[in-house]
């Protein structure tokens, strides 16, 4: 199996671990406890299938951020989400 192959066949598992990280992120961001933070990463989780792209889950997270306080750009959060991204390819795509 090649490593594109490898990319397609786990395109999904990338995604949901990313957005499962965004989520995290984000609720630490936003001061949540250990209460709150299940159900907002499955929040983030589901936004994601709103539309293809990641537009979704940086724009909620965005909203999120900024309705307390957190001004922090799409931009900056598209760059935070796509740092996870990479981080999750890697863990995935290594081999001892």
């Amino acid at each position: 199996m090649t490593t594109c192959e490898i990319e397609v066949a786990t395109r999904g598992q990338v995604n949901a671990r990313r957005n499962y990280l965004m989520g995290l992120w984000a609720g630490r961001m936003l001061g949540m406890g250990d209460r709150e933070l299940p159900g907002y990463v499955h929040e983030v989780m589901r936004s994601d299938f709103e539309e293809p792209g990641p537009g979704d889950v940086v724009r909620k997270v965005s909203r999120d951020l900024a309705s307390r306080g957190r001004k922090i750009s799409e931009q900056d959060v598209l760059k935070q989400l796509q740092t996870m991204e990479k981080s999750v390819r890697s863990e995935l795509l290594s081999t001892d």
